[in-house]
């Protein structure tokens, strides 16, 4: 577990990163210039192995189509990309690394486009693995070495949500819609008792049973006369060959395990139990923005418009204060923002946290709510409930463990 000095050295370094301009770190674009059938914008994800592609339209705004809005697409010949894909905000070449990840964490993109100042049209893209393969870069240059100080486990989302090798592909779907993730472990339940990973089906290996062809994914032959595509067990397209790491290992053999093996996620392991996952989203989000408090606190994604963002420093920072006085002991303070979906001009947040304490890590995810300051006095609570119930455990082990023998 991370100690606050070692926190916030993490974010002294992380700092200079954030601040550079994404000029030298700008990438050729997968986009297209006008409103395009969602088949082409299948063909060039699959071709350029892309997770986005950016639409410019007529009026020159942009909007974005990602791997997830294609599961939802009924037909793929005919629906147009403006029918499906987003408004997204856009870079220029002199934005920030920290503002391209605040944007990238807030809507879930692994890209972003770069317009021209003047033309407004895309001229590049900045992707998280260009920002990953920075980090790497700087830190192996500069010889910064946190050794077994920041490792894996610190970096992993846990509790993961995941399938048994015969569900359906439609199951995966409707999962990675409804949860806004790209990535689903298959167990298998052995008769020893033990859980086993066998495979993980992304939202790509999804989107290619949408693809009208006789062969998809593993080159698995397909009748539409016979069985559904999304029909189809999820081992059938699932990947075999896992990406995974020890849980102890550092932050930069996990970008560089990433990079070399050219995943978009990597498996926590233990032995044969999967502690949890690390994808590109969890490395983006220690550029997040320090908050004044008295321990290491960031928030990743905070919300454009100025107000809901003060709002959510000042509601975090006092959910922290408060955490704080009832347990010393806690050493940093993660908050996560994203957006779930945009209904006119209201926006429906998903905010997570994470309360990480020498021996325990105290978690709390919001239901999908409009209103920011609700979720956050929820959060307190919820947080505030998970510390003392701890407490009162230990005191209770304490009064047991010493009580005066009669």
């Amino acid at each position: 577990m991370l100690s606050r000095e070692v926190s916030r050295q993490l974010y002294g370094h992380l700092k200079d990163i954030r601040t550079q301009i994404i000029k030298d770190l700008m990438e050729k674009p997968n986009s297209v210039k006008e409103d395009v059938h969602i088949s082409k914008i299948i063909g060039i994800m699959s071709k350029e192995n892309s997770h986005e592609v950016f639409v410019q339209m007529a009026d020159k705004s942009i909007i974005c189509v990602n791997t997830r809005d294609t599961l939802v697409a009924k037909d793929i010949s005919m629906m147009k990309s403006s029918h499906i894909g987003k408004r997204i905000p856009t870079l220029t070449e002199n934005d920030s690394i920290g503002d391209a990840a605040r944007i990238m964490s807030l809507h879930r993109l692994r890209s972003l486009p770069i317009v021209s100042s003047n033309t407004h049209e895309i001229v590049g893209q900045l992707s998280s693995k260009k920002i990953l393969q920075h980090i790497l870069t700087t830190f192996v240059g500069k010889k910064i070495n946190f050794d077994k100080k920041l490792i894996a486990s610190d970096l992993m989302t846990p509790e993961l949500i995941t399938l048994e090798p015969k569900d359906k592909v439609a199951t995966a779907r409707n999962i990675m819609v409804k949860d806004m993730i790209d990535h689903l472990p298959i167990i298998e339940h052995r008769q020893e008792g033990k859980d086993m990973v066998i495979g993980i089906i992304t939202s790509i290996d999804v989107m290619q049973t949408l693809i009208p062809s006789d062969r998809i994914a593993r080159d698995a032959i397909i009748s539409d006369h016979e069985k559904h595509r999304l029909e189809l067990d999820v081992i059938g397209i699932s990947e075999k060959n896992l990406i995974t790491i020890d849980p102890d290992e550092t932050m930069i053999s996990v970008i560089d395990l990433m990079l070399k093996s050219n995943s978009t996620y990597v498996l926590v392991k233990s032995l044969d139990s999967i502690l949890g996952i690390i994808t590109f989203r969890d490395i983006i989000t220690l550029l997040g923005e320090q908050v004044e408090t008295e321990i290491p606190a960031y928030i990743i994604g905070l919300p454009e418009d100025p107000f809901e963002s003060e709002l959510v420093k000042s509601k975090f920072t006092n959910t922290i204060k408060l955490m704080h006085k009832i347990s010393p002991d806690i050493v940093e303070a993660r908050c996560k923002i994203k957006i779930k979906d945009v209904t006119g001009e209201r926006k429906r947040y998903e905010i997570s946290a994470s309360i990480i304490s020498p021996y325990k890590r105290y978690s709390y995810t919001s239901t999908n709510e409009y209103d920011i300051a609700k979720i956050f006095d929820e959060m307190s609570d919820s947080l505030k409930n998970q510390i003392s119930r701890r407490k009162s455990t230990d005191k209770q082990k304490d009064s047991v463990r010493y009580s005066p023998k009669e």
